[in-house]
């Protein structure tokens, strides 16, 4: 990651992503990353207290709040601050007219890739969704894309072609044309990705790509695009937003 000045007023920082499928939780002392788990349920915190905890979630409120309230009962001297997607943070501005219907992970990616860069960014996400924002020179939030991960793409085939006879165990590589009906489903949600990533590629050649999530660095690095991986860019997005809040909020 490229030297963010402050990556957090607050010396022990632990961001709370909440995904739609699990939680990632990412520890930070000062600038540095000390570990990252991901687990729906809370990780063994014991060694580490955080004096600020930064919690951005995409679940639903009622979800959100339990998690909340379990995580405050096991740190009660932590400070909180809830990030959210917003009009404008740390200078970027958002491209929807309703920023907060802008995934609060899309919105911190963003912030981050801004920061990061310096310059004409895409940004590139990929686990249960893809997804792919581009921003540009001045901090502005062009949009973006969603579409289904490579696992979705798969489960979502699978689940509503009741003909599809499906081995696991003929998942391997290959040469040439899918020879069975595994191959066939997995090469074949992998080519689209590809696809639709090559497409975007070809418009925004002159942008920098980064490329954060599980899936991003493995499809793009098929494509032969050129890419900074940053691993931790949402965490990083937290830390930008939630300092700025809590500056302008003592």
């Amino acid at each position: 990651m490229c030297d963010v000045a402050s990556v957090s007023d607050a010396v022990k920082v632990l961001v709370v992503d909440a995904g739609n499928t699990s939680v990632k939780f990412t520890a930070f002392e000062g600038n540095e990353v000390l570990w990252v788990q991901r687990d729906d349920c809370l990780p063994a915190l014991d060694e580490f207290v955080p004096s600020v905890i930064y919690f951005a979630s995409v679940r639903s409120q009622e979800q959100s709040a339990l998690l909340h309230a379990d995580l405050a009962a096991h740190f009660p001297a932590s400070r909180w601050c809830h990030v959210q997607s917003e009009k404008t943070a740390c200078g970027v501005k958002n491209a929807y007219h309703e920023p907060s219907r802008l995934g609060v992970d899309r919105w911190l990616g963003v912030v981050a890739a801004h920061h990061v860069i310096k310059g004409k960014v895409v940004i590139v996400d990929a686990g249960t969704a893809i997804k792919v924002d581009v921003v540009n020179q001045i901090g502005e939030h062009l949009g973006g894309y969603i579409t289904p991960g490579l696992a979705l793409m798969e489960t979502t085939l699978l689940a509503n072609t009741a003909k599809i006879r499906y081995d696991a165990g003929e998942v391997i590589s290959g040469q040439g044309l899918p020879d069975s009906t595994a191959r066939a489903v997995t090469e074949g949600c992998y080519e689209m990705a590809l696809g639709f990533l090559e497409r975007l590629y070809h418009r925004y050649t002159d942008y920098t790509w980064v490329v954060t999530g599980g899936d991003a660095r493995a499809l793009l690095a098929s494509l032969g695009v050129p890419l900074v991986y940053e691993p931790h860019l949402v965490a990083y997005g937290a830390t930008l937003v939630g300092s700025e809040k809590l500056r302008g909020n003592p």
